[in-house]
């Protein structure tokens, strides 16, 4: 710890490292997958400002092949959040590589890839690809096994255990130097047996959840309002979701219980208050996504919130947040 001078006294500065498997970010938290494209969407923004605030970026999806995702309209805002059928738009992984990773590179935080694909085998191709990369261009990858708004793979993925863990070991197999982080749906019946089966195939990390899968429909046109009819829910509403699955898993499966395998808490983070409720749940680390939608300045103040709030509490590390509500013998503030 690194003592700050106040005059008379000293005051020590919280320790907002966490560890990632090998990785170390300066701080708790990322970019949620899919939410600022692959940088490309922060030109209206000052971009260093927003990097300097997160411990690492986890790009939009990339697939094997290019993909132009689902038809319009394919974006909505409720009063609880947005439903998205983006459909996983993007250029690919070869162009990813060539024009779009060189940029987030420029910004000196770690980057994790988010990769989806529309069977096993191209899950496996996909990695042989990242892999004939230069290794040193990014430290991590994300798997997705959960994309709701995908006619193929994405969710139908996610709620198959023997799947999952089969996806998993493919990628592992030919990643096994980077940290591999699978992210969850919930929409599922029991997700920590999809997290345990994660688990039992070599995943370093668990990030939970993704969106729930949702519908809005015009009453006066008489329609489903996006094209694809259904498609993922994020923002506020998902977050009570996301909070107990984060519990579950780490309450129940022993890995997560003895931090081997952390948890990035992910859904409905709008304030530094929402980020400290994952973290007692039992997430190491948080994603942030759709409160960027409402406001750019939302690392920024998650960050600073949760150092005041370790300052004021007396930790000293994020670790010792992780999993305070399943301690048995709390103090009643």
């Amino acid at each position: 710890m690194k003592a700050i001078s106040y005059g008379r006294f000293d005051k020590m500065q919280p320790n907002m490292e966490v560890k990632l498997g090998k990785l170390k970010l300066t701080n708790p938290i990322l970019s949620a997958s899919g939410t600022v494209g692959h940088g490309d969407e922060l030109k209206i923004i000052d971009s260093s400002d927003f990097f300097s605030d997160i411990g690492a970026f986890v790009t939009k999806g990339i697939t094997l092949n290019p993909k132009d995702g689902n038809k319009p309209i394919r974006l909505i805002e409720t009063n609880y959040g947005l439903i998205n059928a983006i459909g996983l738009q993007n250029n690919g992984v070869h162009v990813f590589f060539n024009t779009e990773l060189p940029k987030l590179l420029t910004y000196g935080i770690p980057v994790i890839i988010n990769i989806s694909a529309e069977s096993i085998d191209e899950f496996e191709e996909l990695a042989i690809q990242i892999k004939e990369k230069d290794p040193h261009l990014f430290q991590g990858v994300e798997i997705n096994v959960s994309c709701p708004n995908i006619k193929k793979g994405g969710m139908a993925f996610g709620t198959e255990p023997k799947i999952v863990k089969e996806i998993v070991i493919r990628v592992k197999k030919h990643l096994n130097n980077k940290l591999i982080i699978t992210k969850l749906t919930p929409n599922v019946t029991d997700i920590t047996k999809i997290a345990k089966a994660a688990i039992d195939g070599g995943t370093d990390a668990l990030s939970m959840i993704n969106t729930v899968k949702g519908m809005a429909i015009d009453i006066r046109m008489r329609k489903p309002l996006l094209d694809n009819k259904t498609g993922g829910l994020s923002g506020p509403a998902i977050k009570p979701i996301g909070v107990r699955a984060v519990y579950e898993c780490y309450s129940s499966i022993n890995e997560c219980k003895n931090k081997d395998i952390p948890i990035i808490g992910i859904g409905g983070i709008m304030s530094w208050e929402d980020a400290i409720e994952y973290m007692m749940a039992g997430a190491s680390a948080v994603g942030i996504g759709t409160a960027l939608y409402y406001s750019f300045d939302i690392f920024k103040d998650v960050k600073s919130g949760i150092s005041k709030y370790m300052e004021k509490e007396g930790f000293e590390t994020i670790a010792e947040i992780v999993g305070k509500a399943h301690e048995k013998n709390r103090n009643t503030p």
